[in-house]
């Protein structure tokens, strides 16, 4: 019900835990793509299938809540962290 835009994310504000953290990935971190019905999978996995090189996947931010990568910025959200029909309040992400 939003026009896509992969500078533009929205997130059900209930399910986030603040503050929120702004990071680079590192080995090992693992997030749940939306569309994959709530299957776990390696960034790494993640950057392979999108064919990034070793000097985009440095370049890519990730958003954190409570531990939890909710949003793979410019790429994909979290499944975790989607609106839904119980959605109350939006939080609405924009990057430059």
């Amino acid at each position: 019900f939003f026009p896509k835009n992969e500078n533009i994310a929205y997130f059900d504000h209930d399910k986030l835990t603040f503050p929120l953290k702004l990071r680079h990935w590192q080995a090992g971190d693992r997030f749940q793509p939306l569309g994959m019905n709530g299957k776990s999978k390696k960034l790494q996995d993640f950057f392979s299938d999108l064919k990034l090189s070793r000097f985009e996947k440095k370049q890519v931010w990730l958003l954190e809540s409570a531990g939890e990568i909710f949003w793979v910025v410019g790429y994909r959200i979290d499944e975790r962290f989607k609106l839904n029909q119980s959605t109350k309040k939006i939080l609405m992400i924009t990057t430059i």
